[in-house]
């Protein structure tokens, strides 16, 4: 009955949630020695499960086949560190205006995947309840 958007649409939003937490978990340790920043990866992942990338798929025809493509409900947001050098002494490598532009980025995201979301359940309150 559901769209591929009440799959889809949850797994994006759960990733732009977590990659908020680790922006703010950067922003709080700025100060911190030798901190490493965290990033979030979902996107390029999502991608490949939608075959929207420029990778090559490989076909399989049994379970037991090697496959390079992830089904959509394996797709999982993944938390990394940058391990880039620090221009910094104290050898942290969080940069505040980099954080707070991603954190704006992010939100901005998130509202947008927020008001496709309201859209596809209004579409389906207006079919159930019928046209007026």
């Amino acid at each position: 009955m559901f769209d591929l958007t009440f799959s889809v649409l949850p797994q994006a939003m759960n990733a732009a949630s977590a990659r908020n937490s680790v922006i703010a978990q950067n922003i709080a340790n700025q100060s911190t020695p030798d901190y490493k920043r965290k990033y979030v990866t979902f996107e390029e992942e999502f991608q490949k499960a939608l075959g929207s990338s420029d990778e090559i798929a490989l076909k399989t025809n049994k379970s037991s086949h090697i496959n390079n493509t992830p089904s959509l409900s394996q797709v999982q947001p993944q938390i990394l560190q940058d391990t880039s050098r620090s221009n910094r002494e104290d050898g942290n490598n969080v940069n505040i205006d980099v954080e707070s532009v991603n954190m704006y980025v992010n939100g901005m995201y998130y509202n947008g995947l927020t008001r496709l979301m309201n859209y596809s359940i209004q579409r389906y309150n207006t079919v159930i309840k019928g046209v007026r």
